[in-house]
């Protein structure tokens, strides 16, 4: 399931015939956001190091981790970090974590995602993929036998 959705993302990335063709894409995604209306905005599910306040949310659906993601804008839209935590989840959501795990962690640098981000927005980024994982992590000592 994953390597499924991360061959759409490749696929969709091959057809960027620039870099603005990949933001253009990111804050389309976060358009495309729909705010949770009520979703624990505990401080312990803040992305630390973002440069918006972000909030990734676990919940086992059966085996299944499933992702909500919140944000808290204070005068304009974050869109491309929304749009990079909506990448994210697109990937990694509603699956077990046994298979977010196996994950191949440099596909992201694979498609060029990290080219041109600034040092705040890579480390927001990899701020919420080391969460994803490690929600992961706990979940596969917890739940799954």
């Amino acid at each position: 399931m994953i390597e499924e959705r991360q061959n759409i993302i490749r696929e969709k990335f091959k057809t960027f015939t620039n870099t603005d063709d990949k933001w253009t894409y990111l804050i389309s995604l976060a358009k495309s956001h729909v705010e949770p209306t009520d979703i624990d905005r505990a401080d312990e599910f803040i992305i630390p190091g973002c440069s918006t306040t972000l909030y990734l949310i676990p919940k086992m659906d059966g085996n299944k981790i499933h992702f909500e993601l919140g944000t808290v804008v204070t005068g304009t839209t974050p869109f491309i970090s929304l749009g990079l935590a909506e990448l994210a989840k697109f990937i990694y959501n509603d699956l077990e974590p046994s298979e977010i795990l196996s994950a191949d962690k440099g596909f992201f640098k694979e498609i060029g995602l990290a080219i041109g981000l600034t040092p705040t927005r890579n480390n927001g980024f990899a701020s919420i993929l080391d969460r994803i994982y490690k929600f992961a992590e706990i979940y596969s000592m917890i739940f799954i036998k």
